[in-house]
């Protein structure tokens, strides 16, 4: 999904600073990343951190592993604009704090995970006969050139839950919009009296 903010009074800006000979390319850049990286926090990983383990001695996740997920791209010379990027790998089921299953037959269950607004189906199975009752999978895909998907048969491994760009979409609301477009204007605002101050020096 992709969701444009944009700063508001750009264009007066820029003329503020032409009159000082300076031009609002890195202000903005500056306003831009700081924004992408406290929304990251305060809007995704920090909610999303709620989810997944806490990270012990290396396990897979916690958060930051989570920040790692939600890769920012950047404003630099050249692009300006910064962007949000979740990763669409699955998060196995035993990484996330809360998962159960709902017994189906005796060797077969349905596993769900726990997530933002209740519990979403994962890719696996558990066998309620199992002394372990391990969240499984048996089968994969792979999806051809052409857009075809292929499912494929395999050994088993662990099942698989919703990944971070599923949450990341639940998680921008209206209010996540307005929340990062009003630090985005704070922001800009801040360097831009910084840069105004500097160069009345």
């Amino acid at each position: 999904m992709n969701v444009s903010i944009q700063v508001m009074g750009l264009k007066q800006a820029q003329k503020q600073l032409a009159a000082q000979g300076k031009k609002v390319d890195s202000v903005l850049r500056g306003a831009l990343n700081s924004t992408a990286t406290k929304s990251r926090t305060e809007r995704y990983v920090k909610p999303m951190s709620k989810l997944f383990k806490s990270s012990v001695l290396g396990s897979r996740l916690g958060n930051a592993d989570v920040r790692g997920k939600l890769t920012i791209k950047r404003a630099r010379k050249g692009r300006m604009n910064s962007r949000i990027i979740p990763s669409s790998s699955s998060v196995r089921v035993d990484d996330y704090r809360r998962w159960v299953f709902e017994v189906l037959a005796p060797t077969r269950a349905r596993v769900y995970v726990y997530g933002l607004r209740g519990r979403k189906v994962a890719a696996g199975f558990v066998n309620p006969a199992s002394s372990r009752a391990v969240p499984l999978r048996t089968r994969g895909s792979r999806t051809s050139a052409r857009g075809k998907t292929y499912t494929t048969k395999k050994a088993l491994s662990a099942a698989l839950g919703p990944s971070a760009a599923y949450w990341f979409k639940q998680l921008t609301t209206t209010q996540t919009i307005k929340w990062t477009t009003d630090f985005l204007q704070e922001e800009f605002a801040k360097r831009m009296q910084k840069e105004l101050d500097k160069a009345a020096k």
